[in-house]
C-alpha cells in the first residue's frame, strides 16, 4: 500500500484530466496489438515473401506517405465533425482492415493484396492517432500537456513492452497469420475506452471543410518548420521496427525472442520512468529536451556498431530510451501549444504526416544501408546517427518555440532541479 501511495503521489492522479485515462486505455490496446504483429512485418516480407529489404523499405515509405496525408485529412475531418465521433469511426474501420489483413496472410493470398492492406491499416490508424492527440489537447490544461502526453507515451510503451515479446513467442508456436490475428484481437479492446471520453470532445467545428483550412495550416510557419525538423528524428526512430530487427536477427544472430526482449526492455523502461522524466522537462526546458532527445538517439544507434552480445544491446537500448522519453511528449506538447482549439486535429494530423514521413523514410534508408554495407555496421549505424545529430542541431537553432515557462532559448547552461 505504501508503494501504491508513493506512485499515485508521483503521478498526481487527481491533476490529470479524467478523459486522459480513457485515451491511455485506447492507446495501450492499439499499440499492443500493432506491436505484436507489425514489429515482425519487415521480417515476414523479407524471409517469407523473399522481398529485398530495399523494396520492403519502399513499401513502408509508400504506406507512410499515404498515412501521413490521411492524418491531415483525418484530423481536419475530426475538427469539423467532432473528435470523439470521428475517433469511433476510425477505430472501427481500422479494426476491420486489421482483421482482413490477418486473414489474407493466413490464407497465403496474392502478395499485392497483402501490400494493399499493409498500407491501409496504418492509414486508418494514423487518422485515429491524430484525433486522439487532439483530444488530449482539448481536455488537458496547457501546463499539464507535457505530463498528459507523457502518460500517452507510457501507454504506447506498455504495448511495446508486451507486444514484441509476445509476438516472438507466437512466431515460434504458430504462423504469421495467427500473429496478425492476435494483433487485431488485442487492438479491439481499444473500443472499451470510447464511452469514457468526455462528450465535449464530440462538439463539431462550424467551419466548413475547404481549401482555406489547408491555407491556415501552411500559414503556421513555426509549426511547418518544427514538423520538418522532426522528420529527421522520426526517420531515425523508424530503425527500431525495421532495420534493427533484421540487423539483430540476421547479422548479430539474436533469436526472435531476444529481439522481442529488447523491445520489452525499452517499453518497460518508458513505463517506469516516462512520467517522472516528463515532469522534469518543465524545468529542463523544451529546447534542451528536444536537443538532448535527438542527440541521445543518435548516440544509441551509433553504439550498435560495436554490439555483439545481448547485454551490450541492452545498454544501447537504454540510451535510445532516454532520448525517446525526452523527445516524444515534448514534441507533442509543442504542437498542442502552437494550435488553436479549432485546428488541433488538423495540426496534429500535420505533425503525424511529418512523423510518418520520417518513419517511412527510415526503413528505406536503413534497408538501402543494410543491402549496401552488409559487413560494415559502422557505415550503417554511423549514417543513421548523423541524421539524428542533424535533428539535434535543428532543434537547437529553431526560434519558433511557443512562449511560456518551457520556451528556453539557450543551450549554454542547464538549470539545476528544484
Amino acid at each position: 500500500m505504501q508503494m501504491l501511495k508513493k506512485l499515485t503521489d508521483t503521478v498526481k492522479v487527481g491533476a490529470i484530466a479524467p478523459g486522459v485515462w480513457a485515451v491511455v486505455l485506447i492507446e495501450t490496446a492499439c499499440n499492443t496489438g500493432f506491436s505484436i504483429s507489425f514489429t515482425y512485418l519487415a521480417l515476414y516480407l523479407y524471409t517469407t515473401r523473399y522481398i529485398p529489404m530495399t523494396t520492403v523499405g519502399a513499401i513502408m515509405l509508400t504506406s507512410g506517405i499515404l498515412s501521413g496525408i490521411f492524418q491531415v485529412i483525418g484530423g481536419t475531418v475530426a475538427d469539423r465533425f467532432g473528435h470523439r465521433r470521428m475517433l469511433i469511426a476510425y477505430q472501427v474501420a481500422g479494426l476491420v482492415a486489421f482483421a482482413i489483413l490477418a486473414v489474407i496472410i493466413a490464407t497465403g493470398c496474392a502478395l499485392w493484396t497483402i501490400i494493399l492492406l499493409v498500407i491501409l491499416v496504418p492509414i486508418v490508424g494514423g487518422m485515429a492517432i491524430a484525433t486522439t492527440s487532439a483530444i488530449i489537447a482539448d481536455i488537458s490544461p496547457s501546463d499539464r500537456l507535457t505530463e498528459s502526453y507523457g502518460l500517452i507515451s507510457i501507454a504506447g510503451n506498455i504495448g511495446w513492452a508486451i507486444g514484441p515479446l509476445a509476438g516472438g513467442y507466437l512466431l515460434n508456436t504458430g504462423s504469421y497469420g495467427w500473429l496478425f490475428g492476435a494483433g487485431a484481437i488485442v487492438s479491439s479492446f481499444a473500443l472499451v475506452g470510447i464511452p469514457f471520453l468526455p462528450r465535449r470532445t464530440e462538439r463539431a467545428n462550424p467551419e466548413r471543410l475547404s481549401v482555406n483550412s489547408l491555407k491556415l495550416l501552411m500559414a503556421n510557419s513555426p509549426l511547418i518548420i518544427f514538423g520538418l525538423i522532426s522528420v529527421l528524428f522520426f526517420a531515425v526512430m523508424a530503425q527500431w521496427g525495421s532495420t534493427l530487427s533484421v540487423f539483430s536477427i540476421e547479422r548479430i544472430g539474436f533469436s526472435t525472442e531476444q529481439y522481442g526482449w529488447l523491445m520489452t526492455i525499452s517499453g518497460l523502461l518508458i513505463v517506469v520512468f516516462q512520467y517522472p522524466v516528463s515532469r522534469r522537462i518543465e524545468w529542463l526546458g523544451t529546447r534542451k529536451a528536444l536537443f538532448l532527445g535527438s542527440f541521445l538517439y543518435g548516440v544509441g544507434f551509433l553504439s550498435f556498431s560495436w554490439v555483439g552480445t545481448f547485454l551490450q544491446a541492452t545498454g544501447s537500448v537504454i540510451i535510445l530510451v532516454a532520448g525517446e522519453m525526452l523527445f516524444i511528449p515534448t514534441a507533442l506538447a509543442v504542437v498542442g501549444r502552437l494550435s488553436r482549439p479549432a485546428d488541433r486535429g488538423k495540426n496534429m494530423g500535420f505533425f503525424g504526416l511529418c512523423s510518418t514521413l520520417g518513419i517511412s523514410l527510415g526503413p528505406l534508408i536503413g534497408g538501402f544501408l543494410l543491402d549496401t554495407y552488409p559487413a560494415s555496421p559502422l557505415a550503417l549505424w554511423g549514417t543513421v546517427a548523423i541524421v539524428s545529430f542533424l535533428a539535434a542541431i535543428g532543434f537547437a537553432l529553431w526560434r519558433g518555440y511557443p512562449g511560456g515557462p518551457n520556451s528556453d532559448t539557450s543551450l549554454s547552461s542547464f538549470p539545476q532541479p528544484p
